[in-house]
């Protein structure tokens, strides 16, 4: 049975946004043009405000429990904001204890650790997609077979953009970075599809959850222009703004796809 929220809910929903507004802003002029302490708290407090959203909004919905499998997507996805969380301060940690280009940054454990974080929160969101297909009941070869197909034409787009259009230059960087690429590849196919079966349940949370992934993947894609792209790129602060933007608001999204799916009827389903 869905949620049927009472008012006060959707205040502390408006206030979290509010937060995540004020507080990604401050962070990105704090970290330009070099990342400090004072960035450091202000990114730490960004993240921690869509994680604080995820679990609210988890807690909020859990009347909606009758369905296992949309349980399990709701729990995984507050695992992969986790993780962002993670990879946010190890990747920042790596940025004030290092001063080396970041392109070298490959070599240094805290950059992998934080690389890794972000890659497996990504796998998280994708079990979390691929179990909200199985609530909302489409669960079958044909699916799996159509989303590897999708994925595969989607990486084969992004590699020819960054490698042969855009000239990025990987160097030791390129096997992490490919498997990166793939993962989140993998996560929008997945979260695409649900959102197109869910979309006769709820519309509102398929167009949030369907954006929310893209914005994480178009941020991701920016970064590597950032890290690996031209000086012009690596001294943009316009992309770097386009980069933090849509990563936060990615994941504010993806925090209220969990909010939202509290408020689908589905029939009971059990593991």
């Amino acid at each position: 049975m869905g949620t049927l929220y009472p008012l006060r809910t959707f205040i502390i929903v408006i206030a979290f946004w509010v937060a995540e507004c004020i507080a990604f802003p401050i962070f990105i002029k704090a970290q330009w043009p070099k990342k400090c302490p004072k960035s450091f708290v202000w990114k730490v407090i960004a993240a921690s405000i869509f994680v604080g959203y995820g679990i609210f909004a988890y807690c909020s919905a859990k009347n909606a429990w009758g369905n296992k499998f949309l349980e399990v997507f709701a729990r995984d996805m507050v695992i992969g904001l986790a993780l962002g969380w993670l990879g946010d301060v190890l990747l920042h940690l790596t940025a004030l204890s290092k001063k080396e280009k970041p392109s070298k940054a490959f070599q240094g454990g805290s950059f992998v650790s934080g690389l890794v974080a972000f890659l497996v929160g990504h796998i998280f969101y994708v079990i979390a997609y691929l179990e909200g297909i199985k609530a909302v009941g489409h669960w079958s070869r044909s699916t799996i077979i159509t989303i590897v197909i999708e994925v595969v034409i989607l990486l084969a787009a992004f590699v020819a953009v960054e490698l042969f259009v855009a000239k990025i230059k990987l160097g030791v960087a390129a096997v992490p970075v490919a498997l990166y690429a793939a993962t989140i590849s993998t996560m929008l196919v997945s979260a695409v599809t649900l959102a197109i079966y869910a979309a006769k349940y709820s519309v509102v949370m398929s167009i949030v959850l369907a954006l929310g992934a893209l914005l994480f993947v178009i941020s991701d894609s920016t970064l590597v222009f950032c890290m690996f792209g031209s000086e012009k790129a690596k001294n943009s602060y316009k992309l770097k703004v386009v980069n933090l933007t849509t990563y936060f608001i990615g994941q504010m999204m993806l925090a209220s796809a969990i909010f939202l799916c509290g408020s689908i009827n589905l029939a009971p389903v059990t593991l």
